[in-house]
């Protein structure tokens, strides 16, 4: 998953759980704005995201890797199309 997220955006920065199973990844170097991106996913991927800024962390997304690993890697990859369509 980290090198996925890592191929696709070299400048992406995130936070590995420290002791769970959330992965807080910052947006905010892309330039992308959380609501276009939760439409994206939504619309394009079926995908739902919560934005950061729900949590107080505006510009970040969280993403839980507390699943299978093939599931993350599709959240993953639907992330990284989401991404880019609203870049």
């Amino acid at each position: 998953v980290a090198e996925r997220l890592g191929a696709a955006f070299p400048e992406l920065g995130w936070v590995p759980p420290q002791a769970g199973y959330l992965a807080w990844i910052d947006l905010r170097p892309l330039g992308v704005e959380e609501s276009a991106l939760q439409r994206v996913l939504v619309e394009r991927e079926r995908v739902a995201i919560m934005g950061g800024s729900v949590y107080g962390a505006p510009g970040f997304v969280r993403l839980n890797v507390g699943c299978p690993r093939e599931k993350a890697v599709r959240g993953v990859e639907a992330l990284v199309r989401g991404v880019g369509a609203v870049r």
